[in-house]
């Protein structure tokens, strides 16, 4: 086990660490009054409700309600534990990690989802060790290298091979006493008609596939032998680490990238992106699949806003472009389009026209859809010929009418005259017909969905309500918390909050500033270390209220005394109740008596 992280090493990190240079890493993030926002990262939402508030270095999401400070957002991001966090983000802001405070626990723990991380990553480490140490990974590093992928790429990326065995990996995860439930469960062996089971890669040149975090959760084999009748790649199965819709090749590498340049390459296949990679263009990324999901999407979407679209150039290539522009509808994204010239694919132009010129198409070549879009469709007809002309002009109207931007259209409306060497004002003639045909098609709205609509949109942003005595105790606690004579005072007097949530915080709080010798205004962030996962959702939640710098007292004392009457106006409310009540069947003896009770009860709260 590691040894216990002491706090002097965590005050260190805190002290050296900006919660929004961790967030940004995860999240894109835009500034909006003193504090920054961005679509949170635990759940999926179109509006940015995931908050940070810089000067009190903490986080929350106003609509799932998770909150916390730095650590409490890499335990929920990458599912670590607080010591494991504390090195996390020690590591991300380069601050030495003494080799005491680092786990040299080797063995395989008792969850099944970190099991199979553990022998993923041992795994990505054997396959690695086979090919750059031994004389059977000679031919895999052969073609490697030459591909131009020298050493410290291989390491980047981690790349490794296995061999044509059957049972290497087996025998070596078997060594280590992982049960047969476990081996099926990883993904990693598959099994004979008899149930026996067997390596699932062999021969293959092995490419990790790493989550968010860069934890290894799946491989991609690429096959050697270009005449093999087998599949040119074989891919991890989804196992309890690994889902193929979530998960996109290279995310973790290319990050930063996708945020310092603001948009992100989608490339068809994971050797372009690290051919890319190893030309400077880091911003690259592959999906697991045909199309991107919408997780993924989202994922992408905390990141950037612009997703260009890098795929081959040849027919197929060109083919798959198109089907990808038609599939990419999110309006949280604009979209562009790099056509890689030659019907080359990004691996071949780069090592035909080198890194820089490769650069440069990436910068500067990138093309609006509609434009790729009505280059596929004049590849498909000869416009020599009337037929085929009436036939390009008619889809590529159908495209044009889609625009919102009135200089955009006229510009690809002159795009399609000069093609049919026509004159604009017959295009336009064309394309008024094709809006009116459109608004005649187009089906009316049904009142009542559109109202529901309307009153779902607004009742999402309907903030929860607190009864007088709830926003008491919240606004009581939150002077608390950031002015010490307050509580002081409250500790002197023997109060208590109605509600636990609230008194819970409250006894942390006391308990805090006692062990720490706090006679000062409590950091927020550094508190919240103390408090269970909840706790610090409520206290980020308090902490991002909007509340004034300074407090009277005459407010404290307005909350303290609707929080000592809580009880007397329940009494009153019960009273009123039950007044009604007698008064319907007419009991005037105990309408009397409660008018005794409602009377005295009014008297002790004017007092």
């Amino acid at each position: 086990m590691a040894t216990r992280i002491p706090q002097e090493f965590i005050d260190e990190v805190t002290s050296k660490t900006n919660i929004v240079d961790v967030i940004s890493k995860y999240v894109q993030l835009k500034k909006s009054g003193k504090n920054l926002f961005g679509l949170c990262p635990f759940h999926e939402e179109r509006t940015p409700s995931f908050s940070i508030a810089e000067d009190k270095q903490i986080f929350h999401c106003f609509s799932c309600g998770r909150g916390g400070n730095v650590y409490k957002f890499i335990m929920e991001m990458e599912n670590k534990s607080f010591p494991e966090a504390v090195i996390e983000v020690a590591q991300m802001g380069n601050i030495s990690v003494p080799d005491q405070y680092e786990s040299k626990n080797t063995q395989y723990e008792n969850s099944d989802s970190r099991t199979l991380l553990k022998m993923y990553a041992d795994a990505a480490k054997l396959y690695s060790h086979i090919l750059m140490k031994t004389e059977n990974g000679t031919q895999a590093l052969k073609y490697l290298n030459d591909r131009d992928l020298g050493d410290d790429l291989i390491d980047t990326f981690g790349i490794g091979y296995a061999p044509n065995n059957n049972n290497l990996l087996l025998q070596f995860f078997k060594d280590r006493d992982i049960s047969e439930d476990v081996l099926r469960k990883s993904g990693l062996f598959a099994e004979n008609q008899e149930g026996e089971l067997f390596d699932r890669f062999r021969d293959r040149v092995m490419i990790p596939i790493t989550d968010e975090s860069g934890n290894i959760i799946a491989f991609s084999g690429r096959i050697l032998d270009k005449e093999a009748s087998t599949a040119k790649y074989l891919n991890s199965p989804e196992t309890p680490i690994f889902n193929k819709g979530k998960t996109l090749f290279n995310l973790n590498n290319a990050k930063r990238e996708i945020r310092e340049k603001s948009n992100v390459i989608l490339f068809e296949g994971f050797m372009d992106v690290i051919s890319a990679y190893k030309a400077g263009v880091t911003n690259g990324v592959a999906s697991m699949g045909t199309s991107l999901t919408d997780q993924q999407l989202y994922v992408l979407s905390r990141l950037t806003d612009k997703i260009n679209v890098c795929y081959d150039g040849d027919d197929p290539g060109v083919e798959a472009t198109y089907r990808a522009l038609t599939q990419l509808t999110d309006d949280r994204f604009t979209y562009g389009v790099i056509s890689i010239p030659d019907k080359k694919d990004p691996d071949e132009y780069i090592r035909s026209e080198g890194a820089e010129k490769f650069q440069n198409l990436t910068n500067n070549g990138v093309q609006t859809p509609i434009s790729f879009i009505l280059n596929y469709f004049k590849r498909n007809y000869n416009l020599n010929n009337e037929h085929d002309q009436l036939e390009f002009l008619n889809q590529s109207l159908h495209e044009i009418v889609k625009l919102q931007s009135p200089v955009e259209i006229d510009m690809y409306v002159g795009r399609v005259a000069d093609e049919m060497q026509v004159s604009k004002e017959a295009i336009n003639k064309e394309l008024d017909a094709l809006r009116r045909q459109e608004a005649i098609q187009k089906p009316a709205n049904n009142y009542k969905d559109v109202q529901q609509k309307a009153l779902q949109q607004v009742t999402a942003t309907v903030k929860p309500k607190y009864n007088r005595l709830e926003k008491s105790e919240r606004y009581l606690l939150y002077w608390a918390i950031n002015y010490p004579e307050v509580r002081v005072n409250l500790k002197g007097d023997g109060f208590r909050f109605v509600h636990q949530d609230y008194q819970r915080i409250f006894d942390a709080l006391l308990a805090y500033v006692e062990q720490e010798d706090i006679n000062d205004e409590v950091n927020v962030s550094d508190f919240m270390n103390v408090l269970d996962n909840d706790d610090k959702n409520l206290l980020a939640e308090l902490e991002m209220m909007n509340m004034p710098d300074e407090y009277s007292d005459q407010e404290i004392e307005d909350y303290i005394n609707n929080i000592k009457n809580s009880d007397l106006e329940s009494q009153l409310a019960d009273i009123n109740e039950q007044l009604k009540k007698a008064a319907v069947v007419g009991d005037n003896k105990l309408q009397l008596d409660l008018l005794k009770q409602l009377v005295e009860v009014r008297r002790i709260l004017s007092n």
